[in-house]
């Protein structure tokens, strides 16, 4: 009977786990569609007024370009969320046909927070003219953004990044020769190569969190291998760049 009752207990936990996941996807899959229907919407928009707006066309190819990318999220998310079934028919039948007193379901909340003190302060201490510190990284703890660390060392700031996390840089960056110098700022978000299809998918939304707080700079680059971790890349990306966009430019080395 205590056999039965152990392997009635693990078919059950198989199916928690199971419910648990396709939940966590489905969630994560309803917000990118909202997102979706904004842009789309959008777009919409902006092409009824096309015409009385030649200006705005470098803006719309971003906009489709997001589109594009957001519908490979969707598919990925989607994708991964078929491949992942670990729980076979049978096992199922064999639960519904047992004990019905254990709760199966369990909602997991997966809106991604910030830690807006500590990274605000990060920010404004990066842009001071007043403070040494050149960069700040911000990391997950758990389902919050929070500033990780920050300094002046672009040695240190290369160790903060590893291939099975997601992290975001904030970098301020000495620009021009003897008679011109200046300080140009660049946002960077850091997708390592070991990173989920999942993960990788909230990177886009969870951006867009943070540079709620972030919205100054020269360049946006979005890197995967410690090799675009470069100083010298960065100073091109930003010479390239020209003036301050404010968050609205990507480019990518």
């Amino acid at each position: 009977m205590e056999g039965s009752y152990r392997n009635l207990q693990d078919h059950i936990d198989k199916l928690t786990n199971n419910q648990n996941s396709i939940i966590n996807k489905f969630d994560v899959l309803s917000r990118n569609v909202d997102e979706l229907r904004r842009i789309i919407s959008q777009c919409s928009e902006k092409l009824v007024n096309l015409e009385d707006a030649v200006s705005d066309r470098r803006k719309m190819k971003c906009d489709v370009k997001a589109l594009k990318s957001r519908i490979d999220e969707l598919y990925a998310i989607v994708k991964e969320g078929k491949e992942d079934v670990s729980i076979k028919s049978e096992d199922v039948q064999d639960i519904e046909s047992c004990h019905s007193g254990f709760s199966c379901s369990s909602k997991v909340t997966m809106t991604t927070g910030l830690d807006r003190d500590t990274i605000r302060s990060a920010y404004e201490d990066v842009r001071s003219d007043a403070t040494p510190t050149e960069w700040a990284v911000f990391k997950f703890e758990g389902a919050r953004i929070v500033c990780s660390a920050r300094g002046s060392d672009f040695t240190e700031f290369r160790t903060q990044f590893s291939d099975d996390e997601r992290a975001f840089g904030y970098l301020r960056l000495q620009m021009g020769d003897e008679m011109s110098k200046r300080k140009k700022f660049m946002f960077m978000t850091w997708v390592g190569p070991n990173v989920s299809v999942i993960n990788r998918a909230k990177m886009s939304t969870d951006k867009a969190i943070i540079k709620d707080i972030i919205s100054n700079f020269a360049v946006e680059l979005q890197l995967e291998s410690q090799s675009e971790i470069d100083i010298d890349q960065f100073k091109d990306a930003l010479n390239r760049a020209g003036g301050a966009n404010y968050g609205t430019g990507i480019r990518d080395l």
